[in-house]
Parts: structure tokens; C-alpha cells; sequence
């Protein structure tokens, strides 16, 4: 499927050029060869309906470049279908029709002549030329039970034979030159866009090397000192110019990465779009564009008219944003030249526009900028830029289009969709589907809950019972998010958090992941408590149970959509003397590389090549092997192979284990691949971020964790009731909360009602026998597991007087308590008994519903 996906877009990428003006022809020319052939010239058969039905079919062509996108997505199935309509079938349906008169034999040369103008492929235009006879002999002998050749001569077939196979072979080498030509400006700009990550990756490191040499930045408001030669201000700057340059590093990577995507064929990744404000994104690529000169930024105006939000990559935006201003400042010498940017909004659409008063575009080349390797024959132009503007901007689901006013002015208009539009939903709803949630609840019905919230997002959904299986589970799976519960048997969420993100025994790729994933805690702890427990154990924030489908929401978009990701504070990275062995060809980078992993403590071998790195690990121990990719002699796959085999070696033992890491140009999934298959642990694309680099090898190197002490609480509740009174007015409080019933039905319709209500009642018998059981055995560790997960559920499923009365309780065996009340055993079965009836009422009213609908 994917290859004739290609195929598709390469028959159409090649017809393009040409598929306005013979649509456009298509559309005038069959009912105008009408009238030529019926009153002009007359033939012995002529067919309007057939003419004006071909004529209609050919209008898409004429409007392709006008086309949503959706549509375009399955134009290529049209095209095919009605190309073979209007040029194989009608031209053999109307030359048989007319029993091969010269005229018609002659239509059909041409036609035939048009066909290989319009597709490639030699053999889909055989195919269809064989296709359209023999659909149009078929259908003629069906309507008229004969087929005649009255006219036919022999002469015509080495005519025909010759002009086709011709046609072909000449529109096959053409096709095959500018392949040709398309591949080498590929493979050079791709070879460019390699070749950029080596210095990126040098410059990268020295300036963590630098950053590692000052001392540590202070805060704003710390106390003003020198800092050697430094005044406290200079040190503050010197550190914001260091982030801003690591700042534009990491977007330029991000770039490089798109726009090899892009050669590759590649869509824009849609992965990390969030929620972007217009004014400050074009602010701050105001700020950040590299101006050659003061000239250049005093040219160029924003207009802050409309403020909107809108969803993209900032980094992308930027690249369009500097696209577009590089092209037009090419004029700056211009007399008066100005750029000016605006923004405004509409009822449907955000618009961004950016106009410069240059020498304009041609209007013939106006459409023709946005195609791949086009070029104004500006210097230093390789026809890259626009083409993946256009890409950039459609894959935020807009639109970016240009207008110009030859020797006057130039515009570009780039329409966006409103945030919250049908389009953002599409383009969210498809992020979604590829995020993978983690729900960890010993309570059923909490999780069932939970996960169909999130499936109505299209999320995908794993469940967990308890902290152990969700530790298990997340070794295993990369999770997006995580919500987990506090109390549970086994391992509570606390404990299990901690190990989550400890990293141990977890996958170096997915222990990275699982340092900044969000978790975010549910219970039905005090707010305080819980607050204070998730701060210490590493969760991002805590949610109260029941947790509504409005609060669930609220955490997808703040985790997976919004501009800040909150922070949470880093783990502490130890080191202690570990020996790595850095193999790296590039001098250059193995002396900086190798001073910046010094200063962390690390003892640093190096060797140039992998036969050299082989020959090292032979003589000396080491804990760790940094292996750049691209060498000379031996390359780092090969060296990782040699390593992990053992056969090399006498003295070596630690092949199979030691941990390797890979330092590599390419990032695309087939390196990936291949660098796992080799035995790598995990690999840094160039250029390689300070941060990353240290906490890949901290974590690789991390074999144990040191065991946590249980969690003790201590936390004292005082009610906010007196007790005497609570037990009065639980006796008026209403059975169930009609509202959450309500929402889950909204959610999940009567099935998810039915499930949860039914489930509750089943598992009362064995819930109070267990509450009687601990009560009598004096359990209070049980009866507070049972009291706090029976206020969980009641509360989950809208049992509203069961939630308030168990919650009640609950402030008492936390704290190792019996409740206030001799009776209170007494009690609970009573509103257990009431919720049970009210429930069982539910249920029969939901079935009698059902069936008079059916």
C-alpha cells in the first residue's frame, strides 16, 4: 500500500505542472469538438451526454491546486479513474463508435499522445491504453451486439505502435532526467543538513564546556558579588547568552530533522504541536532572527493588531517566520524598502500576513515558489525554503498563500484555524491517538471511569490494579502520562512513583522518558496531605476522587498541548569516578567533549577510530563507551558489534553488558534500527545538549537504588464537624448525586452505568463481610484499606451519601481510629442497603427505557 501510495504521488507530482491546462481543455474541448464534428465536419457518430459527462469530470483538474487538503489525500484515486475515462475509454469508445474513420484515428493518436504527457509510468500507460479498448469494445458490442472495423487499414498498426512507444520512451527519459536532477538536490541538501550537525555538535559542547567553567548562575535577587574579573551582572548575561545559544541549537537540530524528513518524502511530525500565542511567537522570532545588520531589524514592523492562539511547533513557526523575512530583506537596499507583519482575525480563520514593498513576483511564478527546488536565481537559493513553509503551515491545518503586485509589492498570507475549530480537534484528536496512558487504581470502577474519559479523547489506555504492576508495566511500554492512585495494596503510589523514577531495571530510552513524564496522583486524601506527599515522591500535581471528565480534560491539554510544561525538579545526578572510553574521529570534539565530562568527575579515555577503541578496552576496564557513528577504519556499528560479540577479545569480559552509547548525524527510524540491532543502549543525535548527555550516562550507569524507607503518616485530621452532628445529618443527605450520574452517562450512555452499578452491588456482600471480619480482628491497617477504597467507588459511581459517610470514617482509621460512634457498623449497612435500592431503581428504570426504544 505504502509503495503505491508513492507511486500515486509521484504520477501526480509529475502531471501537476500540466493538469490546470488540460483540465481546462478537457472541459471546453468536448463540447466544442461536439459542435466541430456535428455540424462542421460531421462524423457518422457523435454522443453529447458523453462529452458533456467527460467535460464535467475534467473540472477538478482545473481546480487541483485549489482542493482541501483532505480531498487532495484521495484526488490521486480520482485522477487515475477519471483519466481513464476521458482519454483511454472515450477515444476507443468513439474510434470503434466510428468504425476507425481517419479523423477518429487520428483523435485517438492524440489522445494517446496527451496520456503520456500526463502520466510517467510507461507501463500504467500501457495498461491503460490496453484497458480502455477493451472496455470500450466491450461496451460498444453490448449496446450495438457487433463491433465494425469498416475503416480500419493494417497501416495503422506500426503507426500507432511507433507514435505510442516513442511518446513513452521520450516522456520516460525526460521524466528520468529531472528524477535525476530532483535526487542529487536531495541528496545534497540532505548531505548539507548531515554534514551541519558535526560543527553544531562542536559548538554545542563547547559551550557546555564554557557554561561548566563559570560559576554556578545566580539568581536575580541573590547578593551582588564579583565573580573573578566577572561583576555579578556580566555572569547573569553570560549565562542568558549561553541558554540563548543553546536555545537555537536545539531548534536548528529540530529543523534539520524536519527538513531531511521532508526530502525523505516524510510528513511534518505532528507529535509535540501545542497551544501557540501569536504576538509573542512573533515576538520572539523578531528577536531571535540573525540580522546581518542594525539596517535590517529597523526595516521590519509588527503591527500587533489581533492577539490568537493557535496550534503548532514554535521552532517550525520560527522557520517560517525567518523564511519569509530572509526572502524579503534580499531587497533591503531598495530605496524606502519596509517590511511590515500584522495579524487580524476573522470569524472562521487567523491570519498572519507579512508584506514587503520589493520589486514583486512575476504572476506566473507566483504558485510556482512553493514548489520544491524552485529558485528566484537569488544567490545562495536552493529552492528549499517556501516549499517547506507550505508544509509547515498545512500541517497546522492552514493555509499560506502569496500575492504580488509586479515592481511593487510582495505578500504573503498565512491563514490559520481558530483553536478551538473543527480542524484543531482533528489535528489534536490524531496527536491523541498516538499517546499511550497509564491509569493505576486498585478500585475498578475509579480506573473504568478514568479510561473511558480518556478513550473519548482516542487516547490509548492501559490499566493497572496496584504500584507494582504499573512499575512493571512502565519497564515495558513507553507511557505518555501516568495517573495513579495513593492507597493501594502491594505498593502504594508513593513508593511505586519513586521507583518510576529512579529508573531501575527500566529501559535507558524509557528511563530518560519516565525523569520528566507527568504522573499526577488521585485520591481522596486531604488536599494538604496529598499535596505535600506528591511534592516529596515526584508526581507533577494531585486530582481529587471523583475526577470528572472536565478535570480529565483540563490535564490533557495542560500535559500534551500547552505552551509551558510545568516544571518538577530534576534528579540528582551522581558521579564517582566512573572510567568512560570516548571513540570519536573529530579531534576537535573528543578534547571538548572530553573536558566537559571531566568536570563532572568522570575519567576519560580516548581513541580515534573503532579498532583503536577495541585495542583500549583489551589493555584497560571501563564502565561506560561513548561511540561516535561515522569514523574512518572501523565505524562505530561495526565496533559495537565486535564489542558485543566477544570474539576479539582475551582479557575483555564485559562485552554483552557494558553500557554503549551511540553518538550519531542520523536520527531517522532506520539508523535507529540499525544502531539497536548493533547492540547500541541508546543514542544522542548531533548535537549532542549537556543535560541529555549527562543523564543518559548517569542513568546507564545506575545499577542499584537505594531501598526507600516506608512512608509513615503522621498527618493528624481534625473534622470540621463535631460528631454528634455529622451522625444527625448523614440521616437527610440524598442516596445518590443525580449530577455524576449524569456525566457518566453523558460519557459512557446507560452500558457504563449498568457496568458501574452492578459491580458495586456485587461486591457489598463480600465488602461488609470484609469490614466485619477486620473489625473483629481489630485490623485497623484492613478496615483503612477497605473504608478508604469504598469512599473511592461510592464517590466515583454518585453514591453521594455513601461517599460522605465512608469518607467520614476514613478520617478516623487513618489516623488509627474507630469512628465516634458505637453504632457506626449499624449505620453503614443501612446506607449501603438504601444505595443498593436506589441503584437497583436506576437500573430497572434504564432497562424499561431501553426497551420501549426498541
Amino acid at each position: 500500500m505504502h509503495i503505491l501510495k508513492n507511486k500515486a504521488r509521484e504520477i501526480i507530482e509529475h502531471a501537476e505542472p500540466n493538469l490546470g491546462v488540460v483540465g481546462l481543455f478537457g472541459f471546453l474541448g468536448y463540447p466544442v469538438y461536439y459542435l466541430i464534428w456535428t455540424y462542421i465536419f460531421p462524423q457518422p457518430y457523435e454522443n453529447l451526454p458523453l462529452r458533456i459527462f467527460c467535460a464535467f469530470i475534467s473540472i477538478p483538474w482545473v481546480l487541483y491546486r485549489f482542493i482541501p487538503k483532505k480531498l487532495k489525500e484521495i484526488f490521486p484515486v480520482y485522477f487515475f479513474i477519471s483519466l481513464f475515462i476521458v482519454i483511454p475509454f472515450f477515444f476507443s469508445f468513439m474510434t470503434l463508435k466510428n468504425e476507425f474513420s481517419v479523423v477518429w484515428a487520428m483523435s485517438t493518436m492524440a489522445g494517446l499522445f496527451l496520456l503520456t504527457l500526463l502520466m510517467s509510468d510507461r507501463v500504467l500507460v500501457s495498461i491503460m491504453t490496453g484497458a480502455g479498448f477493451m472496455a470500450a469494445y466491450v461496451t460498444v458490442l453490448t449496446i450495438d451486439g457487433r463491433v465494425s472495423f469498416t475503416y480500419f487499414i493494417p497501416e495503422y498498426i506500426p503507426i500507432f505502435i511507433f507514435s505510442i512507444a516513442g511518446s513513452i520512451i521520450a516522456s520516460h527519459k525526460q521524466q528520468q532526467a529531472y528524477k535525476s536532477k530532483i535526487a542529487l538536490m536531495k541528496s545534497l541538501s540532505g548531505s548539507i543538513a548531515h554534514e551541519m550537525r558535526n560543527p553544531l555538535n562542536a559548538i554545542t559542547n563547547a559551550i557546555a564546556s564554557v557554561q561548566n567553567t563559570l560559576p554556578v548562575k545566580p539568581g536575580i535577587d541573590a547578593a551582588a558579588k564579583s565573580y573573578y574579573r566577572l561583576s555579578h551582572s556580566g555572569l547573569i548575561n553570560i549565562h542568558n547568552i549561553i541558554e540563548d545559544s543553546s536555545h537555537t541549537l536545539s531548534s536548528a537540530n529540530k529543523i534539520i530533522d524536519s527538513i531531511l524528513t521532508s526530502l525523505q518524502g516524510g510528513e511534518v511530525i505532528v507529535d509535540e504541536f501545542i497551544r501557540i500565542k501569536s504576538e509573542n511567537a512573533i515576538e520572539t522570532a523578531l528577536s531571535r532572527f540573525p540580522y546581518n545588520d542594525v539596517k535590517e531589524q529597523k526595516v521590519i514592523s509588527f503591527e500587533k493588531c489581533m492577539n490568537f492562539d493557535f496550534l503548532g511547533d514554535r521552532d517550525l513557526f520560527f522557520f517560517v517566520i525567518f523564511n519569509l523575512l530572509k526572502n524579503a530583506l534580499y531587497y533591503k537596499d531598495r530605496n524606502n524598502f519596509h517590511i511590515s507583519i500584522a495579524t487580524d482575525v476573522t470569524a472562521l480563520s487567523n491570519i498572519i500576513r507579512v508584506k514587503d514593498n520589493g520589486p514583486g513576483i512575476k504572476a506566473k511564478n507566483i504558485e510556482q515558489i512553493f514548489e520544491s527546488f524552485y529558485t528566484s536565481n537569488k544567490k545562495g537559493g536552493n529552492g528549499l525554503g517556501l516549499s517547506f513553509c507550505r508544509r509547515v503551515i498545512e500541517s497546522f491545518g492552514g493555509t499560506i498563500v502569496c500575492s504580488s503586485k509586479e515592481g511593487e509589492w510582495t505578500e504573503f498570507t498565512i491563514t490559520l484555524p481558530k483553536y478551538y475549530s473543527k480542524t484543531v480537534r482533528e489535528i489534536k484528536r490524531n496527536i491523541l491517538r498516538k499517546k499511550r496512558i497509564l491509569v493505576t487504581d486498585d478500585d475498578s470502577s475509579n480506573r473504568l471511569i478514568i479510561s473511558k474519559y480518556l478513550s473519548e479523547l482516542h487516547c490509548q489506555i492501559d490499566q493497572a490494579e496496584n504500584g507494582l504492576q504499573a512499575v512493571a508495566m512502565v519497564s515495558e511500554k513507553r507511557y505518555d502520562l501516568i495517573f495513579i492512585d495513593f492507597e493501594m495494596p502491594f505498593l502504594n503510589g508513593d513508593r511505586a512513583v519513586k521507583l518510576i523514577r529512579s529508573a531501575q531495571n527500566i529501559d535507558p530510552s524509557l528511563a530518560l522518558h519516565y525523569r520528566d513524564v507527568p504522573i499526577i496522583g488521585i485520591t481522596s486524601l486531604p488536599k494538604p496531605e496529598a499535596t505535600e506527599r506528591a511534592e516529596k515522591n515526584g508526581m507533577n500535581e494531585v486530582l481529587a476522587k471523583p475526577v470528572s471528565v472536565t478535570t480529565t480534560r483540563k490535564i490533557i491539554e495542560k500535559y500534551f498541548f500547552s505552551e509551558a510544561s510545568p516544571d518538577r525538579d530534576e534528579t540528582e545526578i551522581t558521579v564517582s569516578n566512573e572510567r568512560i572510553l570516548l571513540v570519536d574521529d573529530n579531534e576537535t570534539s573528543r578534547r571538548i567533549m572530553s573536558a566537559l565530562l571531566e568536570n563532572y568527575g568522570y575519567h576519560i579515555e580516548q581513541a580515534v577510530n573503532g579498532r583503536e577503541a577495541l585495542s583500549l578496552l583489551e589493555k584497560e576496564d571501563f564502565d561506560l563507551i561513548l561511540m561516535d557513528v561515522d569514523m574512518p577504519v572501523m565505524d562505530g556499528i561495526e565496533a559495537t558489534k565486535a564489542i558485543r560479540s566477544g570474539k576479539n577479545f582475551f582479557r575483555f569480559r564485559a562485552g554483552k553488558t557494558i553500557p554503549i552509547i551511540a553518538i550519531t548525524g542520523n536520527n531517522d527510524e532506520q539508523s535507529s534500527r540499525i544502531l539497536k540491532e548493533a547492540g547500541v543502549n541508546f543514542h544522542l543525535c548531533k548535537p549532542v545538549f549537556k543535560d541529555k548527555l549527562i543523564t543518559t550516562i548517569n542513568v546507564l550507569l545506575k545499577n542499584n537504588i537505594q531501598e526507600e524507607t516506608p512512608m509513615i503518616n503522621n498527618t493528624s485530621y481534625e473534622s470540621e464537624q463535631e460528631g454528634s452532628d455529622f451522625w444527625t445529618t448523614i440521616n437527610s443527605e440524598k442516596i445518590l448525586d443525580r449530577s455524576i450520574i449524569d456525566e457518566l452517562r453523558e460519557i459512557g450512555g446507560d452500558e457504563l452505568i449498568v457496568t458501574l452499578f452492578a459491580t458495586f452491588i456485587d461486591d457489598a456482600d463480600k465488602c461488609t463481610a470484609d469490614l466485619d471480619e477486620a473489625v473483629g480482628n481489630q485490623d485497623m491497617k484492613q478496615f483503612d484499606h477497605l473504608i478508604h477504597s469504598l469512599k473511592g467507588t461510592s464517590g466515583s459511581i454518585g453514591a453521594n451519601k455513601m461517599y460522605l459517610l465512608s469518607g467520614y470514617i476514613n478520617e478516623f482509621s487513618r489516623n488509627a481510629a474507630w469512628p465516634d460512634n458505637s453504632s457506626w457498623m449499624e449505620v453503614l449497612k443501612k446506607v449501603y442497603a438504601e444505595t443498593i435500592k436506589e441503584l437497583k431503581n436506576y437500573i430497572h428504570i434504564l432497562a424499561q427505557h431501553s426497551s420501549r426504544q426498541t
